[in-house]
């Protein structure tokens, strides 16, 4: 099923079934997020998705935590490492509905690898200044749970496309994309620039909140509260464009446990992002 929510000038459509995306969203139907084929059932091929209960890549799909070991699903083939979290392979069923804004919802049982029962819920609704999305996550189990949020939008990607964020530096890489541990300055990004003709996927630290794209059609911005790192994505064929905040860096499930977040049976975590024209 497609969702539409209208605003004003802005226009959203959902596709909860496929893993709680969001299929599209324009203004005076010009894209803002790009637009998911038609036909398409890939999530990485929507506008925007969901991470939960954790974010990007995990290491050979497992980690130790308080003496257990985890193995998570291997769900990004022929990559070793688990990606993404739960939610976005999973249909999520549509909760609330009126017009503008919506809530839908995903719950997981404790089984298939990820060992603690949580509920999730995206609270998505268009304004005047544009989309505004919250995700939530709550600990269902009887135990404190480690967990993970983020976003994960597609903006528009022209050949004039600039990127501009602060941040206080960006984390190398290895060959399976998981930080090695090595930071480099990322100052040059501040005044806004051009994207390389590499491939760029790497988290960056120290992020405060906001990030903006400018094209030959004006800026985008995206905002958020709860997410301390943003995750660019920009590959080299010039097919994508991603501006991730999330709560923490890949592979912290591992490398970088202090960034987890500890949720206690019963509680609530949140990330919210705002994604707006200029």
């Amino acid at each position: 099923m497609t969702l539409t929510l209208q605003s004003g000038a802005w226009k959203a459509e959902l596709r909860p079934e496929i893993g709680g995306c969001i299929a599209s969203l324009t203004r005076d139907g010009v894209e803002v997020l790009r637009t998911m084929p038609a036909g398409s059932a890939e999530p990485l091929e929507s506008a925007c998705i969901p991470l939960v209960p954790y974010c990007n890549r995990i290491r050979d799909a497992r980690f130790a935590w308080e003496g257990r070991e985890i193995r998570l699903p291997a769900n990004f083939l022929p990559e070793t490492s688990s990606l993404h979290g739960l939610g976005w392979q999973r249909p999520w069923a549509v909760t609330r509905e009126a017009g503008f804004k919506c809530s839908l919802a995903h719950s997981h049982d404790g089984s298939g690898g990820w060992p603690w029962a949580y509920e999730a819920e995206q609270r998505v609704r268009l304004g005047p200044q544009g989309l505004a999305i919250t995700l939530d996550l709550t600990n269902l189990a009887d135990s404190a749970m480690p967990c993970g949020l983020g976003l994960h939008p597609y903006l528009r990607r022209h050949p004039e496309s600039q990127v501009a964020f602060t941040v206080g530096a960006m984390l190398e890489v290895d060959e399976s994309l998981i930080p090695t541990g090595m930071t480099t300055p990322a100052s040059e990004w501040s005044g806004g620039r051009s994207l390389p003709d590499r491939t760029i996927d790497h988290c960056l630290a120290g992020w405060d909140g906001v990030a903006r794209t400018t094209d030959d059609l004006g800026s985008v911005t995206v905002r958020a509260r709860g997410g301390r790192f943003l995750h660019l994505y920009a590959p080299a064929d010039g097919s994508a464009l991603c501006l991730e905040p999330v709560s923490h860096q890949p592979d912290a499930l591992n490398s970088a446990p202090g960034q987890m977040i500890v949720l206690p049976p019963g509680c609530t975590a949140s990330l919210t992002m705002w994604i707006s024209e200029d």
